[in-house]
């Protein structure tokens, strides 16, 4: 009967499908990445030189991009400082209130001893 031998064809068939399936997904993927990246990794590129975040269309130097960052950074880092020093102040102003309260709140109660 010809029912009885259709599962046994499958256990064949099934998985060269899928290996065509995958190797079609792969060869797709590859050819849109390589679309997107006419410079892909496959190429002469200097990657301790270039670094991992510099692109390949600005081979002579930083992009704009990175001088604007580095310049940013370098605008923020005082202020960064400043802000920090201002929380440093408002912690210690906080702590000393905070004493002076408790040090009143000490001196109003009736069974307190000094």
């Amino acid at each position: 009967m010809w029912w009885s031998y259709w599962p046994t064809a499958w256990l064949f068939l099934a998985p060269m499908m899928m290996l065509a399936c995958m190797a079609g997904m792969f060869f797709m993927m590859r050819g849109m990445h390589a679309r997107n990246h006419p410079r892909s990794a496959w190429c002469d590129v200097d990657l301790a030189r270039a670094g991992p975040h510099v692109s390949a269309r600005f081979p002579g130097g930083q992009s704009p991009f990175e001088e604007y960052r580095a310049e940013t950074l370098r605008r923020l880092d005082p202020q960064q400082e400043e802000f920090h020093d201002f929380l440093r102040r408002l912690r210690t102003a906080k702590d000393k209130a905070e004493f002076d309260q408790f040090r009143a709140e000490g001196r109003t109660r009736p069974g307190s001893q000094r």
